[in-house]
């Protein structure tokens, strides 16, 4: 299961680079909340086993790697992402992946 979550959140990203690319902004902003979110599912079961629902996901996100966590709070309200914020998300995205030992998605 692990692999298969790495695997999805290098094609959220792959997805995300392309619709950033053709500066589709919420489009790519999607694939890469995906990819944040597929991140923060592969922490938990990485650690515990589980798939859990978003929410509790969160919860555990909170206390166990509340870096995550702030940064999906910080980016999930966002309405009318442009070009400043997608990019910013997708460095996001890539440096957490860094902190974790994830391979990058441009290797």
């Amino acid at each position: 299961m692990e692999r298969e979550l790495t695997e999805r959140m290098a094609g959220y990203i792959r997805r995300g680079d392309h619709y950033l690319e053709e500066k589709r902004f919420d489009m790519a902003y999607t694939a890469y909340m995906d990819a944040l979110y597929t991140l923060g599912a592969y922490l938990i079961y990485r650690d515990t086993g589980l798939l859990l629902s978003v929410g509790e996901m969160m919860r555990i996100l909170e206390g166990r790697y509340p870096e995550v966590h702030r940064i999906i709070v910080a980016y999930e309200g966002v309405t009318s992402p442009g070009e400043d914020t997608v990019s910013s998300l997708r460095r996001d995205v890539e440096r957490l992946r860094g902190m974790m030992n994830l391979p990058s998605s441009e290797e």
